[in-house]
């Protein structure tokens, strides 16, 4: 699947995308981050490069080999960081400590850069998903 995005698109997005592939979906994020929702705006599907796993009740990415499905969403005002941050369990003052660790990568496709929240490496994996 390729998101084909007009060319003012994608240079209008920079780099404030965040791509999501779980709970922080258009399904779930509604329910779990009622306030967020005004400061994310759904941008397109796409692909990210990286493998999911299950965590017991959440799906983590981790950067290794393969595909996974993502949600892209512009973040529309950036007070909206320490919220995600938060409620990802990322401290940017001490990422070793912290669950997910946020990153900004280019996306298999659409071809933008996006942040997105990996497992931090020193958590142990869950299963395959």
């Amino acid at each position: 699947m390729t998101v084909r995005l007009p060319p003012n698109e994608i240079a209008s997005a920079g780099c404030d995308l965040l791509a999501v592939y779980g709970t922080l979906r258009r399904r779930s994020v509604f329910q779990r981050l009622p306030l967020a929702v005004s400061q994310l705006h759904f941008f397109a599907g796409g692909l990210i490069r990286g493998r999911l796993f299950w965590q017991r009740t959440y799906p983590a990415l981790i950067q290794e080999y393969g595909i996974a499905q993502v949600e892209l969403f512009q973040i529309v005002d950036a007070s909206v960081w320490p919220e995600l941050d938060l409620y990802e369990g990322f401290d940017s003052s001490n990422p070793a400590a912290s669950l997910f660790i946020r990153r900004q990568v280019l996306l298999w496709s659409p071809r933008v850069w996006a942040w997105a929240y990996f497992l931090n490496r020193r958590i142990p994996l869950g299963l395959p998903a």
